[in-house]
């Protein structure tokens, strides 16, 4: 009679304990209610119970959605105000106005709230096991929830950029390069000779070759990951915007023309024969390359022709 009702027991707690998938969406609702009242921390601990979700989209925008919570980031104004204030007549047009929109005002360098942002996009750009591309999460995640993440992705991006822009480019509230409250006209110093002919010619501001952000310094490793996390940026915008169709999305729409514009910057680093790190879109990879003296210089020279010439 004992075993009996040892074993019956045993069977009720068994039917009722939840599993891991349970579990799991439980917590990915919890979460969401946390977020939709602002409580970043609260939602990021409830994700945290349950562990990392690798292979689950959903958890993964969640979290990336918990993480950009905290720098007051909210993905329907950003859409609503921002995306609708950028400028896409061309793709100078594009960075001037990204540099002032409402998140991008920056004092300075790796700020909280720039790199909440950054962990957001890393955890989607970062979802596959190989090199981040909006093909790879396709292959991994499917074609509708590969396109989510890829949207997320991409709006927490531009933010970013916004942000990169406004403090590394010391823009002033228009959004004119040098004009800002910090010395430097110019987002480096250049040694490049080809990258030396290039500023003074169509670059705004910057005119000089020792006139950069002293927070980009390439000689250091802080300044060469920033470095490349600029140019990740754009890197992976690219690529998002060049495999998602948001041409049926009347919110969306808009970034169909940046990427028109926008891919001039591409075609131009192509042509000048700096292909390989304009498509390059892993931070890791990136920062690997810089270690090579000329591969250096290369970057020098796609950040005149990008940032410099984009940005006036």
């Amino acid at each position: 009679m004992r075993n009996f009702i040892f074993l019956f027991c045993l069977l009720l707690f068994s039917s009722c304990a939840k599993n891991s998938v349970e579990e799991t969406n439980e917590a990915i609702d919890v979460a969401l209610t946390l977020l939709s009242d602002g409580k970043c921390d609260e939602a990021l601990s409830v994700l945290g119970e349950i562990g990392n979700q690798p292979s689950n989209g959903v958890y993964l925008q969640v979290l990336a959605s918990a993480h950009a919570c905290k720098a007051d980031f909210d993905q329907i104004t950003f859409v609503n105000n921002d995306l609708t204030s950028i400028d896409t007549t061309s793709g100078s047009t594009i960075l001037k106005t990204a540099s002032v929109m409402t998140l991008s005002a920056e004092v300075a360098a790796d700020s909280a709230d720039f790199s909440a942002i950054k962990t957001a996009y890393n955890i989607i750009l970062n979802s596959t096991a190989v090199a981040p591309s909006q093909v790879n999460r396709t292959n991994s995640f499917g074609v509708r929830k590969s396109g989510d993440m890829g949207v997320q992705a991409l709006i927490l991006n531009i933010v970013n950029l916004g942000k990169f822009l406004n403090f590394f480019g010391n823009v002033d509230a228009t959004g004119v390069k040098g004009a800002g409250v910090a010395a430097n006209s110019c987002f480096i110093n250049y040694n490049d000779p080809r990258a030396q002919m290039a500023t003074g010619v169509s670059t705004g501001a910057c005119v000089s070759d020792n006139d950069g952000h002293p927070d980009l310094d390439q000689s250091t490793a802080v300044g060469k990951r920033r470095l490349c996390e600029g140019l990740m940026l754009v890197t992976n915008t690219l690529d998002i915007l060049d495999n998602i169709d948001l041409s049926a999305s009347s919110s969306l729409s808009k970034l169909e023309d940046v990427s028109a514009q926008v891919n001039t910057f591409k075609t131009i680093a192509v042509a000048a024969g700096l292909g390989t790190l304009i498509n390059m879109t892993s931070q890791s990879e990136c920062e690997t390359y810089l270690n090579t003296p000329a591969q250096l210089l290369d970057m020098e020279y796609l950040y005149a022709l990008v940032f410099e010439t984009g940005l006036q």
